[in-house]
């Protein structure tokens, strides 16, 4: 939708219908991303005997959940807020400045464990492996400070970027080089190397066995314990009046945090006898055991030394096509992850509508990680200074008599409010300089 402001977000290259925009504080653009690269809700939730089940059910047939998994299942939510911003045209330039709360989060399963919770251990008389490694968690707090410049070079080519300042609010984070389980009917063998950490503005004190007394608090968003340094980089290039290319690199960046306030590291092995966990059983003591166990085996420590985290960076393409004096047009957009715990392609195909300056809607289909089936909407309507949007890249296409969402495995919306001013305008300088181009 090209009468968003938002749209130089994506791409540093996209200019601003607008001779002017001013985001409203706390309503402008929220952004919020969820979503797995395994399960969708019907397979988590569905009918048996008229019953609505989840595969831990006693009747549900676990071997079909577990063929939908993925090697590691990963789950990410990502939260983006406009705090401040404004943006405005000076001859061929543009200019903008933006303030945003940032939360990104994921976690990652392992398949193993899952099987393990579902199945047990199904050789009694055999070994049973099981390896945790991918089992993982991250989530990360920053207010973002962004000022962008956008130039049209020419009739023909546009370029534009943007310098990002971080404050780093909060990070937590742990992964395992090694995590693995080997049961026979003799004894259970835990064997690990990782570490889990914390970094927050205050000083975390230990229980008397060195866990966290307390996690992140709201505190944690007032008092930075980092900084750090962010660029987006796009080029927009008309081959034709009505067909434009596009490319963008955005969150190219890093933060230094500067202590570990809370850290547990795990060298680690263990020898469980008696182990024999099956579904639906008691498996209490076994659990509690390990539970035990596994406390004992990190070793716990508070402000350690700084450290750097890097930004999940994603690269765009882009091309889109104008039919009816660009009333209509067709557009192509390929986006992917570069970095980050949680990687991913995507392409998509719109069709956008632009009647009237006043209202615009774009309709899309396209494909995940290879997967097709991720329809998109967008809306925007304008009246007066005030403009207002609505678009999900994720709509839910099915659903079932219960009303659950059948194949949705993502949820993605953009809803904002700005004031915009001047739209077309231009001043006679650039009007004779169209002239002049035009003529040569």
């Amino acid at each position: 939708m090209e009468n968003v402001p938002f749209r130089n977000s994506l791409n540093p290259a996209f200019v601003p219908t607008q001779t002017w925009y001013l985001d409203l504080p706390l309503l402008s653009n929220i952004n919020i991303w969820a979503g797995n690269n395994s399960v969708s809700a019907a397979d988590l939730f569905f009918k048996q005997n008229g019953k609505l089940i989840t595969p831990f059910h006693p009747d549900a047939d676990r071997d079909a959940f577990l063929k939908v998994l993925q090697p590691t299942t990963d789950i990410n939510l990502n939260y983006d807020q406009q705090l401040l911003g404004f943006g405005f045209k000076a001859h061929k330039n543009y200019f903008t400045f933006g303030v945003n709360q940032r939360i990104e989060s994921s976690i990652g399963i392992p398949k193993d464990l899952l099987k393990l919770l579902l199945k047990g251990t199904p050789d009694s008389t055999g070994v049973n492996n099981f390896n945790f490694q991918s089992l993982r968690a991250n989530v990360t707090a920053y207010l973002e400070t962004s000022v962008g410049f956008t130039r049209s070079v020419n009739n023909k080519l546009t370029i534009g970027g943007k310098v990002k300042f971080l404050l780093g609010e909060a990070h937590a984070d742990s992964k395992f080089s090694n995590l693995n389980l080997r049961v026979d009917k003799q004894a259970a063998i835990l064997t690990g190397n990782g570490y889990g950490r914390i970094t927050a503005p205050y000083d975390i004190s230990q229980n008397a066995d060195g866990t966290p007394k307390e996690l992140l608090t709201k505190e944690a968003l007032q008092m930075p314990i980092g900084w750090g340094l962010a660029t987006d980089l796009g080029v927009v290039y008309k081959l034709q009046d009505n067909f434009t290319l596009s490319a963008s690199l955005s969150d190219l960046g890093f933060i230094r945090w500067k202590k570990t306030s809370w850290k547990a590291d795990m060298t680690y092995k263990a020898t469980f006898t008696g182990m024999d966990f099956k579904i639906n059983g008691d498996n209490n003591d076994y659990g509690t055991q390990m539970s035990d166990s596994l406390k004992n085996a990190f070793t716990y420590s508070g402000n350690g030394a700084g450290y750097t985290t890097y930004l999940t960076a994603k690269a765009r393409l882009g091309a889109e096509y104008g039919l009816v004096k660009n009333k209509i047009s067709l557009g192509l957009l390929w986006e992917n992850t570069l970095g980050g715990n949680y990687k991913y392609s995507e392409l998509t195909g719109s069709v956008n509508f632009r009647p009237f300056y006043f209202f615009n809607t774009s309709f899309s289909y396209g494909a995940i990680n290879g997967r097709l089936g991720t329809f998109g909407v967008g809306v925007n309507l304008i009246g007066g200074p005030f403009n207002l949007y609505f678009a999900s890249d994720y709509v839910p296409a099915y659903f079932t008599k219960d009303g659950i969402p059948y194949n949705s495995k993502y949820f993605d919306a953009h809803i904002g409010l700005v004031l915009t001013f001047g739209h077309g305008k231009k001043s006679k300088k650039e009007k004779i300089y169209d002239q002049i181009i035009d003529v040569r």
